[in-house]
Order: structure tokens, then sequence, then C-alpha cells
């Protein structure tokens, strides 16, 4: 009969195995720090491994993606919620606009003056920046095809984006309001103070040329005045952010409400009782 090997023979104690086999390990990890005699088995096992661990993680993945479009459903399905709602006040608003409309013609046809102008909206979206780095221009898919002119306003949903500056048959070049150069009649709001929105090359506009007495201050906003017959009146251009100087010609900064650079999609709106409209 053979004689078992002095590790497994039963004389030996527990503590004895347990620190030969301590011994064993410490030296294989001392081999494999300085040597790297274990390197290739672990990226053995590793190989071997990988399949299993994918196998292992299958379930949560599934979940997961599982969770994230169900996420993705609710969250839809409550923007559609919010957009529903939106449309629904929308709605009555423009049925009710459309009311105080009518009723404001025949208020001015009562006193014999003119109807306010009719405005057509034509929807763009911006393709590109011009490639000038001093200009403040961007291009849009619509151009004279699509019944857009030179000089039309550019909107979108927070205000005056710019205008229509260059027509091609299929895009068209906007200058946006805030170009160095770039001027528009503006009317405040609060006093029915009236001058010109001047663009100083910096993001922001600066009121220049008013008519009177300046009567602004901080907090005002600017609308459109229409007085040069291409920008509908009403159309919001921007907020006074700073009033510097003397009372009589202060400098007024306005902060304007619509990030041309960052739009996506515009309005380009034309003024149906203009020359040639």
């Amino acid at each position: 009969m053979s004689t078992p090997p002095l590790t497994f023979r039963r004389s030996l104690s527990l503590t004895t195995r347990a620190l030969f086999a301590s011994a064993i390990a410490i030296a294989a990890m001392v081999a494999d720090w300085r040597l790297g005699w274990l390197e290739p088995l672990r990226d053995g096992l590793s190989i071997v491994a990988r399949p299993l661990l994918a196998i292992g993680q299958f379930p949560a993945m599934v979940r997961e993606q599982f969770e994230r479009a169900t996420l993705d459903v609710l969250v839809l399905q409550r923007e559609n919620a919010e957009l529903r709602t939106r449309l629904t006040h929308l709605v009555v608003q423009q049925q009710l606009a459309q009311r105080c409309a009518e009723e404001n013609d025949r208020l001015r046809a009562l006193l014999g003056l003119s109807p306010l102008p009719k405005v057509r909206l034509i929807a763009a979206e911006v393709l590109f920046d011009t490639p000038d780095p001093f200009s403040r221009r961007v291009v849009v898919d619509r151009g004279s095809n699509h019944g857009v002119r030179l000089g039309f306003a550019v909107v979108d949903l927070s205000g005056l984006v710019g205008q229509v500056t260059r027509v091609q048959p299929l895009v068209s070049e906007v200058t946006l309001l805030v170009q160095e150069g770039a001027r528009v009649p503006v009317e405040v709001v609060r006093t029915g103070t009236r001058g010109i929105a001047w663009g100083v090359g910096d993001g922001r506009l600066q009121l220049r040329d008013v008519l009177g007495e300046w009567r602004v201050r901080e907090g005002d906003e600017l609308i459109t005045s229409g007085l040069d017959g291409l920008f509908p009146r009403g159309l919001p251009v921007g907020r006074v952010v700073r009033v510097e100087g003397a009372s009589g010609a202060p400098i007024v900064l306005v902060e304007p409400f619509a990030a041309g650079e960052r739009l996506r999609q515009i309005l380009i709106a034309e003024r149906l009782d203009q020359p040639g409209g």
C-alpha cells in the first residue's frame, strides 16, 4: 500500500496544513509579482470567463434596456400630454385673439382708421451660419420659390430674430438683429417712447435716435413700432438691461429676447400691406 504524501497525512494538524498552504500561496504571489509567472494563466482565465460574465450580465442588461424603454415611453407620454394641454390653451387663446382682432377692426372702422396690417408666416429651418466670423448671419432653407422676399422680418417664439437680406431660389440669408449696424424701429411698451434699436455686434442692442423725451429705464421691454413699413408692429425685440449717462441722451443697452445663433426653426413674417406684398 502506498504511503500518502506528507501534506495529506491525517497526523498533520489543521494549523500546520493551513500554514503550509499559506506559504505556497505567498510564494506564488511573490513569484508572480517579481516574474509574472501567473500572467498567462490570468489571461487564459479571463478569456474563458468572458462568455460566462456576459451570460451572467445578460438578465441585468435586459432589465436595464426594458426599464430604459419603459422610462422613455413614460417620458414621451408625459410630454405628449403636456403638449396636448398647451395646444388646447393655444387654440383657446387663438380663438380669443381672433375675436379681439375682429372687434378691434370694427372699432377702427368706426373711427375711420385703416385696419392693422395682416401677416403671413413662412416656416423655415436654419441650415448653417455664414462662413464670415465677423458677421451675424444665418442661411435658412426657404427662398424666392417659397415666397420669401428681401426685407421680410424673421421671428421665433421669443421675438424678432432679424431680417432677410439676401434671397436665392431655394435659400435665404438672414441678418440677425445683433449684427453691427442692423437697426429696427422700436417702441417702449411702458411709455410709448419711439426710437431705433441698433445692433452693436456684441450680442446686444443699443437704443438710439429717440423721438422726444427719453422715458426709458432698466427692465423696459421694446417692441417693433412698424413705422418702417417692413416689420409688423408689436413683435417683441428685447429688454433694457442698462441705462448709463445723462438723462437727455443716455446709453441704453438692450438684451434681445431671441438668441439667433442658437436657433434651428424660425418663422419668416411677411407684412401683407407693404409695397409689393
